[in-house]
């Protein structure tokens, strides 16, 4: 697991599949905006890699000169690409889709919380049809960290 203070490390470290090949390097890291805890990382790839691409920071390692996610190279290449269009953080709608990539759940469907902590899937679906009249694809949990920011 990624920890607060290790956030101000991660950009520009390059990212190592669970079976050894980089698959880019860190460009922007995404906090879920409740817990601050480091969720995803926007990657950039060299030319031989899968170009741009978003990978799940949950169960990874810093170790010290890249950072180690635990999918196969061939998962992430797989996994379905986030039109960008100026913004650097992820929808609900891409989040989910996403997840569903890398065969992961949603940590707040794995935590029991009590309502209106902001961590139920009934608080998250209150917000966004609140927020948004129920557009998904604008609305998001996460921020992009920065500096001091976490």
């Amino acid at each position: 697991m990624i920890t607060q203070e290790q956030l101000t490390d991660l950009v520009g470290q390059p990212v190592r599949t669970a079976d050894g090949p980089k698959v880019g390097d860190v460009v922007h890291v995404l906090v879920d905006d409740t817990t601050g805890r480091a969720e995803w990382a926007w990657l950039r790839s060299d030319s031989s890699g899968p170009g741009d691409v978003v990978v799940p920071l949950r169960d990874a390692v810093h170790l010290g000169d890249h950072v180690q996610v635990p999918f196969p190279a061939a998962v992430i290449e797989a996994a379905a690409k986030v039109e960008v269009r100026g913004r650097i953080v992820l929808s609900v709608a891409d989040e989910e889709r996403l997840l569903t990539c890398f065969g992961l759940r949603d940590v707040r469907d794995e935590v029991n919380a009590e309502p209106g902590t902001g961590w139920s899937r009934m608080d998250r679906a209150s917000d966004i049809q609140a927020g948004s009249g129920g557009q998904e694809a604008t609305r998001t949990r996460l921020r992009l960290f920065s500096d001091g920011a976490a």
